[in-house]
């Protein structure tokens, strides 16, 4: 469900407010424009429509540029009332050429505004090509139309019909994702769909999507005419645009870099380590680049959109360590210092602010309008609910703010390339909508180290589990967890030959509650437990009788007092807990020998272990295959199989690993449903012992790494192409709940350092 507001609304709360000249006069402007036949008055309509476009005979592409030849008579208008406007956009038709961008780009928008400085420079160069006069009204060739240049892209139908509608929503929700996704830049972006007359404008944030009610745009006129005076005349940051961010220039690769402002410190971006979560604009989306300081030092960098009630992730380490510090008392470590070593170091944060306010999807981009007042609506027309059989279980709950890490937006080959649209059968499906607001946070890290996803040492990911473990110690005795562990957030840090983690803005106290219910961690790393969102360790607790009572009396009809019915009482919710972070640990081990050869050793079947891969990493919220693989470990030792050979003695460490957590498992759920014995959870020591093995270790000293399936963690060209037709039907199908519709499945790709 998405939220639709009133026209007039939209106008006073988000759209861009109109310059404060022309505030007085859009009547001015209105009436100039009849006066110049731009509205033909006595047909009650613009006369670049001479009939409606459901009637036209010529295609959208042709028909609806006569909403260009509309737009620059309202902008010439408009200089009329006030000669000293600067144009800043300008509106382009012309559905034949997909947006561009260095990361990929395929979208296609029918139409978008496109910053005028741009335009009239493309404009130059295509006369001095030509020789030609060049108008608007004409279709641009041979332009390349950069997403960083452009903004509010439209979709255009000559009809009216639901499917027409239907249609044109799927393809604006996707050209708007592609915007948030492709520029850093952006903050949030605005749409526009059109058919025949009916009119919606859209607005999607990191927070929010939503659309207005329809209105006709032959008719209501002067709307269009406020409509166009603020697209023309709009600064970039009312346009969506973030001014502490801009473009710096394109490397030697290439690929577009920045500069970042920090308070009072600007960084220049050299890399994109992880952008992935930035697909689902709806979430944290996380980005995270290797950058340098003012000095030429290499630091990484991390933006995010954090929930309005989440602390920043600078203040969530000092309370962490606080808390730390506190266990000095009665320990002779000192435990602050202990774990504060082991963590990633931050020396510069802020919460991102525009002009004279901190960034806020609800009180700054939306002028603290309130969405409760607003109709809640599918997005696209409801159909018959999918049979049963088609429904997907891997789905998380739509109130759960954090829930799987966004894995809705991560890439996959099970999944549709709309991300925000999958996230809509999601919502549409469970007929819920909530609105999350959050603000934008930037942290600079001074460590730049390298994650296990890209550590070549096998030796130095053990060496950094360890450090890792011992890291988790302390977080956990001192009461908190960590709710994230992954491949993208430990990391191996040889300068200082030390394991890091980093990531804590998940990590919560034992004792808060608040959050407990919530599948948090990047799927592929999750416990089995948090996956199920269940305890699945429990002790049968029903004595069955012996052998001589076993046998069957056929005249029997009742029987009396045989056993007692088990006393009703209040069954312990799931909670999150440190056993959930050392599997996460695990599951980092297993990846790495899954997804790596030893470099001089390779698998002697990697058909089977391509499909093993397949089973344990699909990357779905269930925990089919992997409970069985967890659990069953005493057959861990035969994967050397399929795994490099030399991966032998790893491969008894993990079998011991799992030892430890299964009894610890089993050992803290023998008191279910009543309680869940916490003082099981203290085997961190029990758990290094086989990280710690000389015999082990040594055998791993000169195993070099190399990946036998490529890291996604960073966005390719091919990973944000357009959905074919085949794959557009079955989203629909999936969105308007076909019977047969393809299940919507859930898949992930792998993080790298400190993404959402």
């Amino acid at each position: 469900m998405i939220s639709e507001v009133s026209l007039q609304d939209y106008l006073d709360y988000i759209w861009p407010p109109l310059p404060h000249s022309l505030k007085n006069h859009v009547d001015s402007v209105v009436k100039i424009l009849e006066d110049s036949a731009t509205i033909d008055v006595p047909n009650d309509r613009w006369a670049a429509f001479p009939v409606d476009p459901a009637k036209a005979t010529e295609r959208e592409g042709v028909v609806f540029q006569g909403l260009t030849t509309i737009f620059d008579a309202v902008v010439a208008a408009s200089k009329q009332v006030d000669l000293s406007l600067e144009q800043t956009f300008s509106l382009i038709v012309n559905g034949n050429v997909a947006m561009y961008s260095d990361r990929g780009a395929s979208s296609r928008p029918d139409g978008f505004n496109k910053l005028y400085s741009k335009t009239q420079g493309e404009q130059q160069q295509g006369d001095e090509a030509t020789g030609e006069l060049h108008t608007r009204a004409k279709p641009q060739k041979n332009v390349r139309h950069f997403v960083h240049d452009l903004a509010n892209p439209n979709q255009y139908k000559l009809g009216d019909a639901q499917n027409d509608e239907d249609d044109d929503f799927a393809k604006l929700v996707y050209d708007m994702e592609q915007i948030l996704a492709l520029d850093p830049c952006r903050r949030f972006t605005f749409g526009t769909t059109i058919e025949n007359r009916s009119t919606r404008l859209w607005f999607l944030s990191r927070a929010t999507l939503l659309r207005t009610k329809p209105f006709d745009f032959m008719k209501e006129r002067r709307q269009l005419v406020i409509i166009f005076l603020s697209l023309a005349f709009s600064p970039l940051d009312q346009m969506g645009w973030d001014s502490t961010i801009a473009f710096s220039h394109v490397d030697k690769l290439g690929r577009r870099q920045y500069r970042i402002k920090i308070n009072d410190q600007t960084y220049t971006t050299i890399d994109v380590l992880s952008d992935s979560a930035a697909h689902s604009p709806l979430g944290r989306a996380t980005r995270v680049w290797k950058v340098k300081d003012s000095s030429d030092k290499i630091r990484v960098l991390k933006d995010v959109w954090l929930e309005t009630d989440r602390l920043e992730e600078h203040k969530i380490r000092e309370a962490i360590l606080a808390d730390a510090k506190t266990l000095n008392q009665r320990k002779e470590h000192s435990f602050d210092t202990q774990l504060e070593k082991r963590m990633l170091r931050p020396m510069d944060y802020c919460r991102v602010r525009v002009g004279d306010e901190e960034d806020d999807t609800g009180a700054v981009m939306l002028r603290s309008f309130d969405l409760g007042k607003a109709q809640l609506v599918h997005l696209m027309t409801p159909r018959d609910p999918p049979a049963v059989e088609t429904q997907s279980v891997a789905m998380s709950m739509p109130t759960d703010k954090d829930s799987a890490k966004d894995s809705a937006s991560q890439s996959g080959t099970h999944q549709t390339k709309r991300p925000l649209l999958r996230r809509m059968i999601l919502e549409d499906a469970q007929q819920q909508a909530s609105h999350h607001h959050r603000y934008h946070y930037r942290i600079v890290f001074e460590q730049c180290a390298t994650t296990i996803y890209d550590e070549r040492s096998l030796a130095n990911v053990f060496r950094a589990i360890v450090e890792v473990v011992k890291a988790l110690y302390v977080l956990h005795t001192a009461g908190w967890v960590h709710r994230d562990i992954s491949g993208g957030n430990v990391y191996w840090f040889n300068d200082e030959q030390i394991g890091l983690i980093g990531d804590f803005e998940y990590a919560t106290r034992m004792t808060d509650r608040g959050h407990h219910n919530v599948r948090t961690g990047t799927p592929f790393f999750m416990a089995l437990e948090t996956l199920a969102n269940d305890y699945l360790f429990t002790t049968p607790t029903r004595k069955l009788g012996n052998d001589s009572q076993r046998e069957l009396d056929f005249d029997l009809v009742k029987i009396k007092n045989v056993s007692k019915i088990r006393a009703v009482g209040p069954i312990v919710p799931f909670s999150y807990n440190p056993l959930h972070d050392l599997e996460s640990v695990w599951w980092i081990i297993v990846y790495v020998l899954f997804f790596n050869d030893d470099e001089m050793n390779s698998s002697n079947d990697p058909t089977y272990r391509q499909l093993k891969m397949q089973e344990l990493f699909h990357g779905r919220l269930d925990v089919n295959g992997r409970q069985v693989f967890f659990r069953n470990f005493n057959r861990l030792p035969d994967a050397h199989h399929y795994l490099s050979p030399s991966f032998r003695p790893a491969l008894e460490i993990l079998t011991e690993l799992a030892d430890v957590l299964n009894t610890a498992y089993v050992n803290s759920e023998r008191t279910f449903p009543t309680q869940i014995d916490n003082q099981c959870f203290k085997v961190h020591k029990d758990f290094l012992v086989p990280l710690l093995s000389e015999e082990y270790i040594d055998s791993l000293v000169n195993i070099t790494l190399i990946q036998v399936k490529e890291n996604p963690k960073k966005r390719t060209n091919s990973e944000v192409e357009r959905p074919t037709k085949r794959s557009r039907i079955s989203l629909s199908q999936g969105l308007n709940g076909h019977k047969g519709g393809s299940r919507s499945r859930r898949s992930t790709q792998r993080h790298s350092s400190l993404r959402n």
